[in-house]
């Protein structure tokens, strides 16, 4: 299957259902042995539209009349068009077009729209080239929105947050690449540099944390010594927050990971402090059984519990020192990286993610030991998931006070007035919050 057919229809099937897009991709790719030029080509599609999907639908709107009564496959194949013409690099336009016209033509229902499509994307390609441009250059803060790709429904939940100024420099932020970066097992950093430069990986040591950057995203399993455990692939706010732990655990105690997915940080928590013990908990058993995996690569899997369960249910094996809660989130801080989950939030998801990290801060903080400490991270930019959280939870719990945060230099903000955001204003920094909690 080629990369442009591929893409046409995850985009499809994900309009219809709750698919996740990569890995839809995944499948498809192997029931298909798509070869690996058409792979990247796909994706690469799926990401463009995925990231900027009511720009290019807005931009398409313009050259289409009684969109309404197109097919969904018909006005998935336009606005795929509109955004592989105006973002797609070193690809032509032309062949494009004509990928998305034949697949349209192959199948009896859709080709009579074949026709309308392809005089569509011609137009766009002779006459739109500039207008993502404008977008980005309005004097409104919603054309720059629909340039960063935020999604309409949510600009007033951000200027809740966020100050005008202060959201034009996230909006840019948006616009960045996405590269990966790398936590090295400790001790480990020079052997990991020349294996590295052995396989002609360019990297270099970040200048605000202890992560490596890369300047490609790649996949795991391919990067030498990841098998050995000598690296992990981990956003750098990632890294960051969770290099919290080590710099405020005692060095006494279970160390609770509520909710602990696939491991990763529960993984650097346990390279970083080698005498320390942690229990995880994940609600999800294919997350859990991961993490299991990525403990066992670590080599750090015996000094680690693994439960899978409901954290507002599930019970330590005895009362933790310090509690990590990663909360689940609208990941409005990695919308750039994985641009999907934001088109599966609205408000009322919102709410709901809202009333339910209340209820998991609230038991962590229940769950602590006296003297301990709770650190609260969330992948959200948002105040309703982050200061909101932590002021009711203050007010609920007298016994409970906020320990400031320092970490300064622009990609750091204090939260207003709780907690600290690291802002997505690198390749290698998705947006975090993170708010750590003394209990008395």
């Amino acid at each position: 299957m080629r990369g442009i057919e591929a893409a046409l229809k995850i985009l499809t099937e994900k309009q219809n259902g709750a698919i996740f897009a990569s890995e839809a991709l995944r499948k498809l790719a192997d029931r298909e042995k798509m070869k690996a030029p058409d792979i990247t080509l796909a994706s690469s599609l799926i990401y463009i539209v995925m990231r900027k999907r009511e720009l290019w639908e807005k931009i398409s709107d313009d050259y289409l009349r009684a969109k309404e009564s197109l097919p969904p496959e018909v006005y998935i194949s336009v606005i795929t068009g509109a955004g592989g013409i105006l973002e797609l690099r070193r690809f032509s336009e032309g062949v494009l077009i004509n990928g998305i016209v034949e697949y349209l033509k192959s199948d009896n229902e859709l080709a009579k729209y074949a026709g309308l499509v392809n005089a569509v994307l011609h137009k766009i390609k002779e006459t739109a080239a500039d207008k993502p441009e404008k977008f980005k250059k309005s004097p409104t803060l919603e054309g720059r929105a629909l340039w960063a790709g935020v999604p309409s429904w949510s600009l007033p939940v951000w200027l809740k947050t966020w100050s005008r100024q202060e959201l034009n420099d996230l909006f840019s932020f948006m616009d960045l690449p996405s590269y990966a970066s790398l936590r090295v097992k400790p001790g480990e950093f020079n052997n990991l540099m020349q294996l590295l430069s052995s396989q002609g990986i360019k990297a270099v040591k970040s200048d605000i944390s202890d992560a490596i950057h890369l300047n490609e995203s790649i996949l795991p399993r391919k990067l030498p010594g990841f098998s050995e455990g000598l690296c992990t692939a981990q956003s750098e706010g990632s890294i960051i927050v969770a290099s919290l732990v080590k710099k405020y655990y005692s060095g006494t105690g279970l160390i609770l990971d509520m909710c602990s997915g696939r491991g990763i940080k529960a993984g650097q928590v346990l390279q970083d402090l080698p005498d320390s013990q942690i229990e995880c908990w994940e609600l999800s058993g294919n997350k859990s059984n991961s993490a299991v995996n990525e403990l066992t690569r670590l080599g750090v899997n015996q000094r680690a519990i693994m439960k899978t369960g409901d954290a507002l249910s599930l019970e330590p094996d005895k009362m933790p020192s310090f509690v990590i809660l990663d909360s689940p989130c609208s990941c409005s801080g990695t919308w750039n990286r994985k641009p999907e989950s934001k088109w599966r939030m609205d408000w009322k998801k919102l709410d709901n993610f809202a009333s339910m990290q209340k209820k998991l801060l609230n038991r962590a903080v229940n769950l602590c030991k006296p003297g301990g400490h709770v650190l609260y991270i969330t992948c959200s930019l948002l105040k309703t998931e982050n200061e909101n959280i932590i002021a009711d939870v203050l007010t609920n719990n007298p016994d409970c006070m906020e320990v400031r945060i320092n970490l300064r230099g622009h990609s750091f903000r204090k939260g207003k007035p709780y907690g600290l955001y690291i802002l997505p204003s690198s390749a290698w920094l998705d947006g975090f919050y993170c708010a750590l909690i003394l209990k008395r």
